[in-house]
Formats: C-alpha cells, sequence, structure tokens
C-alpha cells in the first residue's frame, strides 16, 4: 500500500438507524451476490479442466495434467474496536495427494466497512476428505500480508505489522460441478484490530492444467499428439489512464495503471475473466482485483469487439480515494486488431463505479493481448495442423530478509519480505522475469511496504550432475516508500546471484543474494532522497513447461 499525505473528509455521522440497518442489509446481499456469481463464473472453470485433457503416448515425454482447485469465500467480521470489516478472497490449491491441497491466494474487503484499498496475499496448505455421500471436511491455514486504512494514520493502528494468519474448518457438499460449504475461521493480523472468528462461506470448483517438465521448454507438439483446449485463453497486458469524476478524496488528479487480464472462452465468443490492476503514476501502488464475464463479437477475421462486465475491490486509502468498502463495478468495451499469431493491440474504454463510495471514473487504455490457444475460427480456416510449444516457467516463492535500511540520511529496521518471482524462459539461458515483495513487518510503523520488479536473467549449470544452476538477473522496478512525492526514491535497481538445487523434476530449492540501490539521485527524478539496502533469500522453486501456441 502506497503511502501519501491525506486531508481528512467530512461524512456524514447522523444516519437514521434505520438507514444503517438498510445499508448493511444491502451491503450483506452484495457480497454474498458477489460470491454466489464469481463462484458460479468459476464454476465453467471445470470446462477449462475437461478439455485440457492428454492423449499423449508415454514415450512423447513428461506430459502430465496437474490437479487443483480454485476455492473462493467470504468472511463477514467484527473488529475488536467494534467496527464492521469483511474479507472475500480466491485461492487457486494444488493437490499434493488424494487430500492435500497447497496454494497461493489474494483478499480485499467487499461490502464492510470503509477500508477500500486493503489489500493481502497469502500461502495455504489445505486439507480435505469425503466422509459420508457427498459430504465432505476441510480444514486450513493461511499465512501471509495485508494492509490498508480508512487515511494514511490509520493506517498504522487499522493494519498493525501487517501479517496475516487464518485458520479454518468446517463442511461441504459436492455437487455435480462445483462444491460449496461454511467454515468456521479465525482471521487475524499481527497487532491490528482485526482479529475474529467468523462464519466463512466457500464455493470450489476443480481447475486443472495440462504441463510439461522444465526440460520440455521449446519443444513442439503437433496436433496429433496434444489434445489442446476446444476454446481460447488470452493473456492481456496494457496500460490503463483513469480519470477521476468529481472526486471527494484528497487525491483529485488522474491514475494511471498497469492492467494485467486471463480470459478463458467457454464458448466461442462468451468468456470469463480475472485481471488485477496496479497504479504506476498518479497514485503509486494504487490497486483493485475484479473478475467476471464478457461476450467478444468478430467484426471480422482481424477485428473484435469485446465487451465485459466485472465485479471487484478497488482503493487506495479511503480519505485519498474514496471507494468506501471497496465494492467495485467496471463494466469495459475493447477494440483489439490481430497482427499475426495470436498478436493483437487493443484500444479500451470503461466505467469504474464504487457504490458504497463516492468514486466514479472513465478509463482508457492501450494494451496487447497473447492468443495462447488457437480459435475455432483458426481451426476451421487452417489449412495443415496447429502446432503447440511449450514454454519454460518457474514460480519461485521465497522469504526475503534485508539489512538495515539506509532511507533518507538514516537507518531503519530490517524488513521480512515475502516474495513471489516468475521466470520465463527466453531460450536455455536466457530468461524474463518477474517479483513482487511484500514486507510481513511495518516499515517505519507503516504495515504493507511492497516492492516490484522486472528483468532479465541469464542461468547455466554448476555440476555434472546438472542439480545445481547458478544465475544472476538484473532487474528493475520501485517501491511505495514515500509518505509524500517529495519522499519518492524513484526508481530502483535491483541485481542479485542465486542458485537452484533441483530436488526433482517439478521442485527446487532456491536461493538468492542481491542488493536494492535507487536511481533517482542519478537521473534527477529524486534528487535529495536515498534508499538502499542488501538481502538474502530462501525458499522453493515450482518448475514446469506450457503449452501454448507456436
Amino acid at each position: 500500500m502506497h503511502l501519501s499525505d491525506a486531508l481528512p473528509i467530512r461524512r456524514n455521522a447522523r444516519l437514521q438507524t434505520p438507514v444503517l440497518r438498510s445499508m448493511r442489509w444491502l451491503r450483506m446481499q452484495v457480497a454474498v451476490l458477489c460470491l454466489i456469481c464469481l463462484g458460479q463464473l468459476g464454476v465453467a472453470g471445470r470446462a477449462a479442466a475437461e478439455e485440457m485433457t492428454l492423449n499423449i503416448p508415454d514415450d512423447q515425454g513428461a506430459i502430465r495434467r496437474v490437479s487443483g482447485m480454485l476455492m473462493l469465500d467470504y468472511s463477514r467480521l467484527t473488529l475488536s474496536n467494534g467496527g464492521a470489516f469483511d474479507l472475500m478472497s480466491l485461492h487457486y490449491l494444488l493437490r499434493a495427494n488424494d487430500w492435500l491441497y497447497y496454494g497461493i491466494g489474494a483478499f480485499a474487503p467487499i461490502a464492510e466497512g470503509n477500508y477500500g484499498g486493503f489489500f493481502g496475499a497469502d500461502a495455504t496448505l489445505h486439507a480435505q476428505r469425503r466422509m459420508w455421500g457427498n459430504w465432505f471436511v476441510n480444514a486450513g491455514v493461511s499465512v501471509g500480508v495485508g494492509a490498508g486504512g480508512s487515511s494514511v494514520t490509520n493506517i498504522r493502528t487499522f493494519s498493525g505489522q501487517g501479517l496475516y494468519g487464518r485458520a479454518y474448518a468446517g463442511v461441504g457438499y459436492q455437487a455435480r460441478r462445483f462444491s460449496f460449504g461454511v467454515n468456521v475461521a479465525r482471521i487475524a493480523i499481527l497487532d491490528s484490530p482485526i482479529n475474529d472468528t467468523a462464519v466463512n462461506l466457500f464455493v470450489q470448483t476443480p481447475l486443472s492444467l495440462t504441463t510439461g517438465s522444465y526440460a520440455d521448454a521449446g519443444r513442439r507438439l503437433g496436433a496429433e499428439a496434444y489434445h489442446a483446449p476446444q476454446h481460447e485463453n488470452i493473456v492481456s497486458l496494457g496500460a490503463t489512464h483513469m480519470r477521476q469524476i468529481n472526486p471527494t478524496g484528497s487525491y483529485r488528479g488522474n491514475i494511471g495503471l498497469v492492467a494485467l487480464q486471463f480470459s478463458h472462452f467457454h464458448t466461442e465468443n462468451i468468456y470469463t475473466f480475472f485481471s488485477v490492476d496496479l497504479g504506476y503514476s498518479g497514485l503509486l501502488w494504487y490497486n483493485q482485483a475484479y473478475g467476471g464475464i464478457g461476450r467478444r463479437f468478430s467484426l471480422s477475421p482481424r477485428l473484435n469487439l469485446y465487451g465485459q462486465l466485472g465485479l471487484g475491490s478497488s482503493g487506495w486509502v479511503t480519505d485519498t480515494v474514496d471507494t468506501g468498502s471497496g465494492f467495485l463495478i467496471y463494466p469495459k468495451v475493447t477494440m483489439e486488431y490481430l497482427w499475426r499469431n495470436g498478436l493483437g493491440a487493443t484500444f479500451s474504454a470503461g466505467y469504474m463505479y464504487a457504490p458504497f463510495g463516492t468514486s466514479r471514473n472513465w478509463t482508457v487504455g492501450l494494451g496487447l493481448n497473447y492468443h495462447l490457444s488457437y480459435s475455432n475460427r483458426e481451426r476451421r480456416e487452417s489449412q495443415g495442423p496447429l502446432d503447440y510449444t511449450m514454454r519454460g516457467v518457474r514460480l519461485n516463492v521465497f522469504a526475503r530478509r534485508t539489512s538495515q535500511i539506509y532511507y533518507n540520511g538514516r537507518n531503519s529496521d530490517p524488513l521480512n519480505m515475502v516474495a513471489v518471482q516468475v521466470d520465463y524462459a527466453l531460450n536455455e539461458r536466457w530468461y524474463a522475469a518477474a517479483q513482487m515483495a511484500i514486507a510481513a513487518n511495518a516499515f517505519r510503523g507503516f504495515a504493507g511496504y511492497a516492492e516490484a520488479f522486472i528483468g532479465l536473467g541469464y542461468q547455466r549449470s554448476l555440476s555434472r550432475s546438472g542439480r545445481f544452476q547458478g544465475y544472476a538477473q538484473l532487474m528493475v522496478g520501485g517501491n511505495d516508500v514515500g509518505v509524500s512525492s517529495s519522499h519518492e526514491v524513484g526508481a530502483l535497481i535491483y541485481p542479485s546471484l542465486g542458485v537452484n538445487y533441483y530436488i526433482n523434476d517439478r521442485f527446487s530449492l532456491y536461493g538468492q543474494i542481491g542488493g536494492t540501490t535507487s536511481l533517482g539521485q542519478y537521473t534527477g527524478a529524486s534528487p535529495n532522497n536515498r534508499w538502499r539496502n542488501y538481502s538474502i533469500g530462501l525458499g522453493m522453486s515450482y518448475r514446469f513447461s506450457l503449452p501454448s501456441r507456436s
């Protein structure tokens, strides 16, 4: 969560009790509606799991189906100071065996309280066992980080140290295409009023992937050897300009967002999607996450029009951009021009509306679409086989411990950070990388310190067996340290060295040492501000390859 100066906003504190009750009822209905709606959208992921089946002889490589599920849940909490709060979370959990799952997820408020912009992420270990008929029991534990507040100063008390924990247990029912149930959950953030035991409603749907070994990266699969998805999957990356309409918060300017979206088609033209947007200008680290349903209209072989409706959570701190409890409604249209080999240029326009706050916004954006799989039209019109190529991916999850932080003339305590880095193999030696790291302790009293980087890496084997691999990488990015624009340190450079020790085909131990230095004093972006620290990281890597169109 980026920290900025904020001015208080006067609010009507004399609402009649019946009005408060009506609003609370409405908010609860919206939260449950979101849970059911998004859960039903996720049910369609079962189709994706069924489509991504195997038709490959055993001697053609280590192609396998990785089973997992999406889990969407909702909890309404009472803060220790008596206020209202809620959290909706979405997790992707991989199956480890018949009863154990592990994975990562994110959570944000929807309909209770006044903390739009609160956001968090966690790692989860989940156990589930069928007991009788279609009934099952489940339990789990999550550890992560979360931060936000109604104002900058409120972050200190509301988010505490930022270290998040959740433990839950309950029962569920397996329907034909999805599961649902109820848990009792204990949710807390260290030194925060978020500390309550609550009823937790959940929906689950299977979602499996076809993957290959990491060593298969670059291998081509012919149409006769690989049963590809029957409908498209699209990854979209773009830059969105958000213009506020009559803002009431202390920040009244425009906001630039980096937008990442994954869309899965269930028919030739109907799709569901999930998107995450992050602020890069105006309000750095403004965040929103949302999912929904859309439809494509084919105007010509190269021109497509997409219309979609998203529901989710959005904001920064509430008195800076007033999204109220965070609930977001976001209709958007996108025009796409296809170049070649599944790459398309896009122009989008939309309207973002926070019904429990005053935030109203127009958006326009430019971006790129990458079609991971072939469309029905391409398959119908193809004169030959449509091959797929395995693309190597590493998911690295690790803890980073920094040295003391040198920031603008004085040292601060070290940070304990949780980092997630994705590596995408460009060839045998080089890879592109993106990393996100969030602190699990407060920085100068503020929870939720975060960093984000992108860059390139070089790797090679360090042993004859190939189990040890060394790498060097150079990344650039930024952090959310500034309490105002005058405190920003500008871009950061992050060189690092590390090793992987391969345990088996999928898992390896991951280690890293590096240093972070601000560039603003050299580029003139922030000539009077300085940032410097060193860090060491240790964790695990999950290695695999994914088929995508050649």
